[in-house]
């Protein structure tokens, strides 16, 4: 019961959200030709669709749908009245906290994986390819750092009251965290830097080439790791705050 209640107060927002990642990503693919044609210098298709997808546009739209998944909570449920049916429920709230967190996460993945779905799947029709494998390889990093944009999301909710407030702390957060991670000081662990292993900074290496082999094959397992422990530790600190939060 639990479980079918956390996902049926998500899945609103996590098919609008799908909807509008696979409208985008589709949009990119089709209109590959005209873009191209029109770039200031030439570009593979390869290069044009880790521009427009997986640095830009679509990575842009995913981070900000993430955060959107990460809201909700108890202290919104409170605001519209609902607070006391979820409260009332004989389970703990370090559950309540768990099983909301794997629906998120879940949803996470599951929105990160539909441009390595759709982009292979849709290049034919516009006489490319793009092998699903080095799609893959984006999403797995979407996911691995996306986790941590929910987290961020995740745990604002818990401790911001509003419906606009644990949004707008993530997106400040995540600012800050960007600006941070380009100071001489940290630019030398390229593990700390989120929003480059998001655009596969450390999988991208055309130089100039334009073939789908100027993609290296290893991915960032010890910034991914690094992230999960971040995301685990924002959960957990959500959890403990619950726990011991008064709503009444």
């Amino acid at each position: 019961m639990l479980w079918y209640k956390m996902w049926r107060e998500s899945r609103t927002r996590f098919v609008i959200s799908a909807a509008a990642l696979l409208w985008l990503c589709g949009v990119v693919v089709l209109l590959q030709r005209q873009v191209r044609t029109h770039a200031g210098e030439p570009l593979s298709y390869a290069q044009y669709i880790w521009n427009a997808v997986y640095k830009a546009n679509a990575l842009d739209l995913y981070i900000l749908l993430v955060i959107v998944l990460g809201l909700g909570g108890v202290l919104q449920e409170r605001a519209q009245g609902t607070a006391g049916f979820t409260l009332s429920l004989p389970v703990s709230r370090w559950r309540l906290t768990a099983v909301r967190a794997a629906i998120g996460l879940t949803q996470v993945a599951m929105l990160a994986l539909l441009p390595a779905l759709l982009v292979p799947l849709l290049s034919p029709f516009v006489g490319e390819a793009y092998p699903f494998a080095h799609a893959l390889q984006f999403s797995l990093l979407w996911t691995g750092c996306g986790i941590v944009v929910y987290a961020l999301a995740f745990f604002f909710s818990i401790i911001l009251p509003g419906g606009y407030s644990p949004a707008i702390a993530s997106v400040a957060a995540l600012s800050i965290y960007s600006v941070l991670a380009d100071l001489p000081l940290l630019a030398r662990y390229p593990a700390l830097d989120l929003i480059d292993t998001m655009h596969g900074m450390q999988l991208s290496t055309f130089h100039g080439e334009g073939s789908l082999a100027a993609l290296v094959t290893q991915l960032p397992w010890m910034a991914l790791g690094l992230y999960a422990l971040v995301t685990l530790g924002l959960v957990g600190m959500a959890g403990a705050i619950m726990a011991r939060r008064d709503f009444s």
